[in-house]
């Protein structure tokens, strides 16, 4: 994350303010709370589902119409992430489980008044998930596509400079924004499904 938003400085990346989590640091439930309550658009990019980080009874009671847009890139799963949440299910029950689903993460955030929602259907790999969120970012921010066109680009394989593949793998060249390559399409790039508006675009 912090090298797509070194990529995207120029289009005012270097602006947003956030939290960078580590294996040392996670940052708490009311930073995020206050995170979210003052923003216009939200990016989540994290180990397991984002509602386990953010239970859906605070999310529900939050007012959250001034966030057109939000970027769920969750579902990254390793190891160790995989026997945390694992151990954390088994005091839940059933009702709370199901509310941290995709859908019903999609459904929350509209009702608190997100205009706009991209998540994670599936778990993926790290790799996986940096593809995603560049090319994503690359289409929003430097080729200036609506919310739509951009994440219908990764369904066709198209992958900015900062989005693409390793150069052992198709490789994109030129200037930011400048130069998109076709790359191999693969079931993962159907894994981030757009709820709401398709026709955002981010000034």
């Amino acid at each position: 994350m912090k090298v797509t938003l070194d990529d995207h400085s120029q289009q005012g990346a270097s602006l947003w303010d956030g939290f960078m989590g580590s294996s040392r640091h996670t940052p708490s439930l009311a930073q995020v709370e206050q995170l979210l309550a003052g923003c216009s658009g939200f990016i989540y990019l994290g180990t397991e589902r984002f509602m386990a980080n953010v239970p859906p009874v605070k999310l529900a009671a939050m007012d959250l119409s001034e966030c057109h847009l939000a970027l769920i890139f969750d579902l990254l799963q390793n190891r160790a992430s995989a026997a945390r949440q694992s151990n954390l299910d088994l005091q839940k029950s059933a009702g709370r489980l199901a509310l941290e689903g995709p859908v019903e993460t999609a459904l929350l955030l509209s009702l608190c008044g997100v205009r706009c929602v991209a998540l994670h259907q599936w778990h993926s790999s790290p790799r996986t998930h940096a593809l995603n969120v560049a090319a994503l970012l690359d289409g929003l921010l430097a080729a200036g596509l609506s919310s739509g066109q951009a994440l219908h680009s990764l369904r066709k394989g198209d992958r900015g400079p900062s989005g693409a593949p390793p150069s052992n793998e198709s490789t994109a060249s030129g200037s930011l924004g400048g130069v998109y390559q076709k790359a191999d399409v693969s079931w993962s790039s159907f894994n981030c499904i757009l709820y709401g508006i398709p026709n955002l675009v981010i000034e």
